[in-house]
């Protein structure tokens, strides 16, 4: 009896670890407080794959973007942010100033990558880059996983409180 006990708490116990490891590992490339809000507003966040983003970071791999939310706008001054160019092209950005005028925000960036740093305005800014990943099939399982369950189950139950 002692030993059956033994091997399904065994059991039990690898099942759960081995279950939550995708959402482990998504909690550590861009943390708990996000984690959990990206349950209470799923369509807030997205992951991409870097291959089209131009970028002085040209490595293989994923990145995790918050996309811009009119309610209250995250983007500040030394973040990084994924935004439509002037010449229609994807260019990932720092930055570092930020200026109103006339209602309008305007971004100015630097980038390493293009030598004409012009101002970005709300409408090219796709979103502010939380976090990257490497490009191999475990993280892709993971943002997977991340994506299956923000979208489709409704485990925001689990880290809602009574």
């Amino acid at each position: 009896m002692k030993k059956t006990l033994h091997a399904t708490i065994l059991k039990l116990t690898g099942f759960v670890l081995i279950a939550n490891l995708p959402f482990l590992t998504i909690t550590h490339i861009i943390g708990i407080d996000t984690f959990i809000d990206s349950f209470n507003h799923p369509t807030a966040y997205t992951y991409m794959k870097n291959q089209d983003i131009t970028s002085s970071k040209a490595l293989a791999g994923y990145i995790i973007i918050e996309k811009p939310s009119y309610q209250t706008p995250s983007i500040k001054q030394g973040d990084s942010i994924l935004c439509h160019t002037i010449k229609n092209t994807m260019q990932q950005r720092i930055v570092s100033e930020i200026q109103k005028k006339d209602g309008i925000t305007i971004y100015y960036t630097i980038s390493s990558t293009d030598a004409s740093d012009a101002p970005v305005y709300d409408s090219q800014i796709i979103g502010k880059i939380i976090g990257t990943s490497e490009d191999n099939p475990w993280f892709t399982l993971c943002l997977q996983v991340w994506e299956l369950s923000r979208e489709k189950l409704n485990i925001r139950t689990l880290f809602s409180t009574p």
